[in-house]
């Protein structure tokens, strides 16, 4: 056999074998079992069927809220082609803007009002105290005349009044005050001695008209003879001449009562929550065994002209909006004339008092502050010294006191009085405004295409379109 030719069985067989040992394995595809395969099958065909079904209900849902759209779009070419302008249209839109802000501005200002809402109820509160506020002008009765007391219906004089009452002299002519305000204080004298170095009385020692306390005690002053007769619950009479001490006091009475100069009294104090009265009484106040007494310094502040003005009369602090009825009156400036004793007397006044509660509140903050006051009506009556005279002589009568007396009773019943606003809430105004500016457009929309369609159909009938 020729070298040049080889077995071909013999050659392939050896090249199948040689690659088949040489050449890397294949890797076989996994098994997969039936079941698994239909179970996929199965998953494919549902999330198909899903997805289908979803986005048909979405389609629906999309033109289900198509129809409910109250803003309608239009092309832009569209709607300015479709847009018909009108003369009275710009009218209406001019009335409406002028009706909106004229609106707003006066919800804005009801927003910022204030409205006052009462009610009333049994006044549960007992005892305490109550600001009083006084300010009174008596035309023709100098200061030095004049005294002012409080005092409750248990017989209980209000805490330094004297201190916290400020008096201003004024000229009775022209109302201008004459001297600087001073404290209504009384000084006190106190009984005097006149005793040599050595401790032996001076032979100056002016009588105490059988009131010494011990012998040789010496009244140099009126006031000396005034304390010492208040000791032993003697009353005084300065127009008895035989009281050589009171002649200066009697010559300044004298000429106080000329009338040529009056006295304005400011007070404010702290007085009982009681039935009480306010007592502006001519002449001077003392202390006897214990008691408060006016001593009305003989006849002369008897014919003192008692006329006044009520400037300022308040129980309790003062809120927004009060009314004090007694505030700027003026009584006995009606009675000037020939008969100037008729200004003399007792002027009474009857204030009934009711306790009030002020409660202020504020959008921001709530409730702010609660004031404490009194609103009251008053009712008042004049008795002239003529009947004062007369009722001093009348057998088992009591002598009537001149002065101004206002007497104060207090209500069982409180008024609580609250600020309130006319919206609860800054939103509740802003749904407001929306409102406003809402309701307007809407009627002036409603009246334009009435207006439109009405002048549309009227020349459609002058022309015979319409039939």
């Amino acid at each position: 056999m020729s070298p040049f030719f080889v077995d071909s069985s013999s050659n392939a067989s050896d090249l199948l074998r040689n690659t088949a040992t040489t050449a890397a394995p294949l890797r076989q595809p996994p098994q997969v079992h039936p079941g698994t395969v239909r179970v996929l099958h199965t998953r494919a065909l549902w999330l198909l069927l899903s997805h289908s079904f979803l986005s048909t209900k979405h389609v629906h849902t999309m033109r289900q809220l198509k129809r409910l759209d109250v803003f309608p779009k239009f092309d832009r070419k569209f709607e300015q082609d479709a847009r018909h302008r009108t003369v009275s249209g710009g009218v209406l839109s001019v009335v409406a803007i002028v009706i909106i802000i004229w609106l707003l501005v006066g919800e804005v200002r009801y927003f910022l009002s204030v409205e006052e809402h009462q009610e009333m109820f049994v006044d549960t509160k007992v005892g305490g105290d109550m600001q009083v506020t006084v300010n009174i002008t008596f035309n023709h009765v100098p200061c030095d005349l004049i005294t002012l007391d409080a005092v409750d219906i248990f017989g209980v004089f209000a805490n330094d009044v004297e201190g916290n009452t400020v008096k201003q002299r004024i000229d009775a002519a022209t109302g201008q005050v004459i001297s600087a305000a001073r404290a209504m204080v009384d000084e006190k004298k106190v009984m005097t001695k006149a005793i040599d170095a050595d401790g032996a009385e001076k032979e100056n020692c002016p009588s105490c008209y059988g009131a010494e306390r011990n012998p040789g005690d010496c009244c140099h002053t009126c006031e000396d003879v005034r304390q010492a007769y208040a000791r032993r619950g003697w009353k005084l009479d300065i127009d008895e001449i035989s009281v050589e001490q009171c002649a200066e006091d009697r010559i300044n009475m004298a000429a106080a009562a000329s009338g040529k100069e009056g006295c304005n009294l400011y007070a404010t104090f702290a007085a009982s929550r009681a039935t009480g009265s306010l007592q502006f009484i001519p002449g001077r106040i003392y202390e006897t065994l214990g008691r408060r007494m006016h001593d009305l310094m003989g006849s002369t502040t008897r014919k003192l002209d008692l006329s006044h003005t009520v400037h300022t009369l308040e129980f309790g602090d003062p809120f927004p909006g009060q009314q004090n009825p007694l505030d700027g009156t003026a009584q006995g400036s009606a009675l000037s004339g020939d008969a100037k004793d008729a200004m003399n007397g007792r002027f009474s006044y009857f204030v009934k008092l009711v306790p009030t509660t002020y409660q202020r509140y504020s959008l921001i903050t709530g409730l702010q502050d609660v004031v404490e006051s009194n609103q009251y009506s008053a009712t008042h009556h004049f008795t002239p010294s003529e009947a004062a005279k007369a009722a001093s002589q009348a057998p088992k009568k009591q002598e009537i006191v001149p002065g101004v007396f206002m007497t104060y009773d207090l209500s069982p019943v409180r008024i609580l009085v609250q600020e309130r606003h006319p919206y609860p809430s800054l939103a509740h105004f802003v749904l407001q405004l929306c409102a406003v500016c809402g309701g307007v457009l809407t009627v002036a929309g409603l009246v334009d295409s009435l207006c439109f369609h009405s002048a549309r159909k009227i020349r459609k009938m002058c022309t015979g379109k319409l039939l």
